[in-house]
């Protein structure tokens, strides 16, 4: 008999290189997404002094690239269709709208209100304010920050998390590495305009450090409401909008008030304290589960059926 011509010959290294994505998902997603937001940031915004329209391409670049990335590797077409129709998977429950659309702005105010002199700042929204906030709303959602980054963060990384390390577990992590890839922000060339004029090293970690608890406080909040919607895509984005959103009006409330402002233009401090004690009441009223029993309740897939043309294995017998 003949032997095989391509015995010894080793496999090609793009062969061995999906395997190693396929075997750690979760590393590779992470490693993409830091490498090309921070390279985007890095290598070509700052550099070429791009404008600030595209500088939340950083998002599509990072973890929407990578989350499509690894989803096609590991899962397939399927996969990535699955994805896809998060985008759209609309049907929830009207409580977790009005949780979207008006809790995390009410939550958004009292970040301000907390703030020691913010009564005193306080000046009553102008008459077109509302149409103000719709704007920016929509205007937030199109330049694609949230659009950009949640079907990569809640999309492939939540419940692979959840599943892995349980919903509490999977939340702090999502929400520490959240926040750490928005880490070039505070400090380097980007920092100045986003950590306040004649901020120093310092006070960049503490408003960093309060970003970190802030992040992953409303993480806890996010991991609750979609696993109360079936892991919708569409809300991760609408509660990422809506906290980028009321950070950014609520600020023209508050003109003489003096903070240190984070990229999405709320006041670190604030959102450390409530949305910090926000996460800890639910976290206490569900138990630390945060709701997964229900996600998985309904989001289990049914078993999948076996082959037609599968032969049946006698019981004993090798294959």
């Amino acid at each position: 008999m003949e032997q095989s011509n391509t015995r010894g010959i080793a496999p090609a290294p793009s062969n061995h290189l999906l395997q190693l994505m396929r075997r750690h998902p979760l590393l590779c997603f992470f490693l993409l997404a830091f490498a090309l937001s921070w390279g985007y940031w890095g290598l070509i915004w700052v550099p070429l002094h791009l404008p600030g329209l595209l500088f939340p391409l950083a998002g599509f670049l990072g973890p929407t690239a990578s989350a499509f990335l690894m989803t096609a590797i590991t899962s397939g077409k399927p996969g990535v269709l699955r994805l896809l129709r998060g985008y759209v998977h609309w049907r929830v429950g009207v409580q977790w709208y009005l949780v979207t659309l008006l809790g995390v702005p009410a939550l958004m105010l009292l970040c301000y209100l907390v703030m020691p002199g913010a009564l005193a700042a306080f000046r009553a929204p102008a008459p077109r304010f509302l149409l103000v906030y719709l704007a920016i709303f929509i205007g937030v959602l199109l330049r694609g920050g949230p659009l950009g980054e949640e079907p990569g963060w809640r999309g492939f990384v939540l419940p692979r998390l959840q599943q892995r390390f349980g919903p509490l577990g999977g939340t702090i992590i999502v929400g520490v590495l959240w926040a750490f890839w928005h880490l070039p922000l505070f400090f380097g060339p980007l920092s100045p305009a986003n950590t306040g004029p004649g901020s120093t090293f310092v006070s960049a970690s503490i408003s960093f450090v309060e970003f970190l608890i802030g992040a992953t406080a409303f993480s806890v909040l996010m991991t609750w409401v979609l696993n109360n919607s079936r892991g919708s895509v569409l809300l991760a984005i609408l509660l990422h909008n809506g906290l980028d959103t009321s950070g950014s009006a609520f600020s023209m409330l508050f003109p003489s008030l003096s903070m240190y402002y984070v990229p999405v233009s709320f006041q670190t401090l604030g959102l450390a304290l409530v949305f910090g004690v926000v996460a800890l009441v639910i976290i206490v009223a569900t138990r630390g589960c945060l709701s997964y029993d229900r996600y998985q309740r309904e989001t289990a897939l049914p078993a999948p059926k076996a082959r037609v043309d599968q032969e049946p294995v006698a019981s004993g017998k090798s294959v």
